[in-house]
């Protein structure tokens, strides 16, 4: 059981990387974000999100421990600290974006609260809950689909800001010179 529902995750993560690659690279193809509430893309990326999830969640309860890392008491610890880590970032993006803006429906530009940082906290959040649990579970198997879906969660801003260039013109550009995509290593040099 455990090897269909890593298999159909897997599948499903391999789509989301076509369609994102589509997206980027394609100028009349759009996945994410989606056109409208109402479009296939809405439908289809927020249901095979869901089944990568819930997969991704089985498989590691069903796949425990057959990876390399230490003991679970050993590991527990870093795991605990990535998912609460994660779980905050996430929660403080997402409040602070609202409900419709997280589904990618957005028509306003969100600057304040964690997007001050980072232009995109949900998907750091997103990202360190999965190495989490693939901390947490050992699972070889999670570990596979993880590493994809932290590549899909940096991915996702290359489909989504030329949308955001579009919508918002100047004040996005403006934005995105002063604020880092994901995370600014050092300190940041100020042209005068």
């Amino acid at each position: 059981m455990n090897l269909i529902l890593f298999f159909i995750a897997l599948v499903l993560e391999l789509f989301y990387v076509l369609m994102f690659t589509m997206t980027i690279r394609l100028d009349n193809f759009r996945f994410r974000p989606p056109p409208s509430h109402r479009s296939w893309q809405f439908f289809v990326s927020w249901f095979v999100a869901g089944l990568v999830a819930a997969n991704f969640f089985f498989v590691g309860l069903l796949d425990f421990d057959s990876f390399f890392l230490p003991y679970f008491r050993l590991r527990f610890p870093f795991a605990l600290v990535l998912f609460c880590s994660g779980a905050a970032i996430g929660f403080w993006g997402s409040t602070t974006f609202g409900l419709r803006a997280t589904l990618g429906l957005g028509d306003k530009l969100v600057t304040n609260g964690p997007y001050q940082y980072s232009r995109n906290p949900q998907y750091i959040g997103d990202s360190l809950n999965i190495m989490g649990y693939m901390v947490l579970t050992n699972s070889w198997m999670v570990w596979i689909i993880g590493i994809l879906g932290v590549v899909l969660n940096i991915l996702a801003p290359f489909t989504e800001e030329p949308w955001l260039e579009e919508q918002f013109g100047k004040e996005y550009l403006e934005y995105k010179r002063r604020v880092p995509r994901f995370i600014r290593l050092g300190k940041r040099v100020n042209a005068a």
